[in-house]
C-alpha cells in the first residue's frame, strides 16, 4: 500500500526534492555572500552587539541593511508561505483527485481497510513535506544567525515574520494546512475547490488566531516611577498592555493621560517645563506610576508551544473529520 501511495505521489515528491535542492543551494550561496560582505565592511563585531554599541560607522551599517534586508525578508517569507503551499498543492489534491476521478473505488474494493489506505497516503505525502520544511527552516535560521543583530533578529522573536518561522510553529502550521486541505478535498470531492477553499480558510484562520496565543502565556507585570525608563520595547519583549496608574493604583484612561502629559510639558502659562519640572508634575497631576504587562523574549518558546498546541489540536480534529467522511464515501 505504501508503494502504491508513493507511485501516486511521485510528482509531488520529486517537486519537494527539487525545492529542497534549489532552496538549500540558494540559501548557502546567499549566506556565503552575506558573510563576505560583513567581513569586507568590518561589521563582524556588530553581529553579536546591540546596534547602538556597534563600533562601525552608521552609514556602513545602514548600507548593509539596505543591501540585505530584501533577501533576508524573502527567506523568511518563503518559510512563512511554505505551509500554505504544502496544504494547497499536496494536501488538497490528496483525496480530492481520487474521489473526483473515481479511482478510490478500486482502493475501496481491496483487502486493505479504508483507514489504512488513508493513513498510508497521509504518511507518504506529509512526512517528506515536513522533512523539506524543517530542513529549509534550519537553513534560513542558520542564515539569519550569521547576520545577528544586523539582520531581522534585532527586532526580537515576536515580530510577525520572525515568530512564524521559529521553533515548532512552522511545523504546526504545515500539519494544519495539510489536514485542512485533505478535509476539504474529501468534503468537496473537487480538487480545484479544495485548493481554493483551503488557501482562503488557512489565511483566515491564521489571521484570526494571530493574537489569541498571546493571552495563553502568563505575562509579567512591571510598575515603575515616571523617571524610570521602560526598555521592554527595545529588548524584544512582547508588550500585552501598558499605561499609567494614579496614586490609588487605578488605571488612567488613555485620553486623560495624553491631556495630563501635555499639561505637564507646557503649563497654562505657555512656557515649556524643564525635565525636572515635568517629572515632578506627573505625580501631582495623577500619573503616579507607569505599568506594562509583557512576555520577555526568553519565554518565546512558551508562546510557540501554545501556538503549536492550538494548530495541532485543529489538525487532529480535521484528521478525524477526514476519516469520518472517507469511511462514508461510496
Amino acid at each position: 500500500m505504501i508503494w502504491v501511495s508513493w507511485r501516486r505521489q511521485r510528482p509531488q515528491l520529486l517537486t519537494l526534492l527539487g525545492m529542497l535542492v534549489i532552496g538549500a543551494g540558494a540559501i548557502i550561496l546567499l549566506r556565503s555572500n552575506m558573510v563576505g560582505a560583513i567581513d569586507s565592511a568590518q561589521l563582524a563585531p556588530c553581529v553579536t552587539l546591540p546596534l547602538q554599541e556597534c563600533p562601525a560607522a552608521g552609514e556602513v551599517v545602514k548600507a548593509f541593511a539596505t543591501a540585505w534586508s530584501a533577501p533576508l525578508d524573502m527567506g523568511r517569507a518563503a518559510i512563512l508561505g511554505l505551509p500554505a503551499l504544502i496544504g494547497v498543492f499536496i494536501g488538497a489534491p490528496l483525496f480530492a483527485r481520487e474521489l473526483e476521478q473515481g479511482t478510490h473505488v478500486l482502493a475501496f474494493t481491496q483487502s486493505v481497510s479504508r483507514t489504512r489506505w488513508m493513513f498510508s497516503k497521509l504518511v507518504v505525502a506529509l512526512a517528506p513535506a515536513l522533512i523539506v520544511l524543517i530542513a529549509l527552516q534550519y537553513l534560513v535560521s542558520w542564515w539569519l544567525s550569521a547576520a545577528g543583530t544586523l539582520g531581522p533578529r534585532m527586532n526580537g522573536s515576536f515580530t510577525a515574520l520572525n515568530f512564524g518561522i521559529e521553533h515548532l510553529s512552522p511545523v504546526a502550521y504545515t500539519v494544519f494546512a495539510f489536514t485542512l486541505g485533505t478535509f476539504l478535498g474529501v468534503v468537496s470531492r473537487r480538487t480545484l475547490v479544495a485548493m481554493t477553499a483551503g488557501l482562503g480558510a488557512f489565511v483566515v484562520v491564521r489571521l484570526t488566531l494571530s493574537g489569541l496565543v498571546d493571552g495563553l502565556v502568563p505575562a509579567q507585570h512591571l510598575e515603575v516611577t515616571p523617571d524610570t525608563t521602560l526598555n521592554v520595547h527595545e529588548n524584544g519583549s512582547l508588550v500585552i498592555d501598558e499605561g499609567w496608574l494614579d496614586a490609588a493604583g487605578r488605571p488612567v484612561a488613555g485620553d486623560r493621560v495624553s491631556a495630563l502629559i501635555q499639561g505637564c510639558k507646557a503649563p497654562q502659562g505657555g512656557t515649556p517645563n524643564s525635565q525636572e519640572g515635568y517629572l515632578a508634575c506627573l505625580p501631582q497631576s495623577g500619573l503616579s506610576t507607569r505599568y506594562v504587562d509583557f512576555i520577555p523574549q526568553s519565554q518565546a518558546w512558551q508562546v510557540h508551544l501554545a501556538d503549536a498546541s492550538i494548530y495541532g489540536g485543529l489538525a487532529v480534529l480535521l484528521l478525524v473529520g477526514t476519516a469520518w467522511f472517507l469511511r462514508r464515501q461510496s
